[in-house]
């Protein structure tokens, strides 16, 4: 890991393929601060939104931490309610989501955020993983304890998942065969950078995997921005 300038904006996806596009069309705000925004599928220029959800227009969650569209291939996700994740040339699909059952109750792990790999792509919660296999449409579902708060999380091979926390300068790697945490440290030296707040996810190099975050300390009420480039 290294100290950086500043942001190399990594998360501007380089897709070839730009057959995906989410249209806006409109919003409404059902309750007092809870604002639902509404996007139309397009597929090549034509409207697939009835087809594959049977309704006019579908609620979705758009940011620079979800990508929707592979950046070579045929596949998308697109971030609505289901979190669906679809081949665009047959149209075979499969929801995401990821339940928990906590006192008593059922409830949809949040999503952060969406990245696609040459054959693999990762779903990424507040407090769970969904790895997809794009060849075979298998996926494995990954769950944490309560107290994570993941603020991203990357393939460092095809075993290995480095998990970054938000509020949290402790990361932690999840071994997919031995399906289990199997280390953990810190990110970076807190007497180097004292009152940390959180982290903050910047953006992922398809080609390399390098990720860039933004480490926030606040002392006095004040912040401070410093980057970081992970390999």
């Amino acid at each position: 890991m290294i100290q950086i300038k500043q942001i190399e904006h990594l998360s501007l996806f380089k897709a070839i393929n730009k057959r995906i596009e989410l249209k806006y069309v409109g919003w409404e705000e059902p309750n007092r601060g809870q604002e639902l925004v509404y996007y139309s599928l397009l597929i090549d220029g034509i409207d697939k939104t009835e087809e594959l959800f049977s309704t006019k227009n579908i609620q979705c969650l758009l940011n620079e931490k979800i990508e929707i569209e592979h950046p070579t291939k045929n596949f998308a996700f697109i971030p609505c309610a289901d979190f669906l994740l679809f081949n665009t040339l047959d149209y075979t699909k499969k929801s995401l989501k990821v339940y928990f059952r906590e006192n008593g109750n059922t409830i949809i792990d949040s999503l952060v955020g969406s990245f696609f790999y040459p054959e693999k792509h990762l779903l990424i919660n507040k407090r769970s993983l969904v790895l997809t296999d794009l060849l075979t449409f298998e996926n494995k579902k990954i769950k944490f304890e309560s107290d994570v708060n993941i603020e991203w999380a990357y393939l460092i091979n095809s075993r290995l998942i480095q998990v970054i926390q938000s509020f949290s300068n402790i990361c932690f790697i999840y071994d997919l065969d031995e399906e289990k945490v199997i280390g953990k440290k810190s990110i970076v030296d807190e007497l180097l950078y004292p009152n940390i707040f959180r982290w903050i996810y910047r953006g992922q190099d398809y080609n390399t995997n390098q990720v860039e975050m933004e480490l926030l300390q606040k002392t006095d009420n004040q912040f401070t921005s410093t980057y970081f480039k992970i390999n």
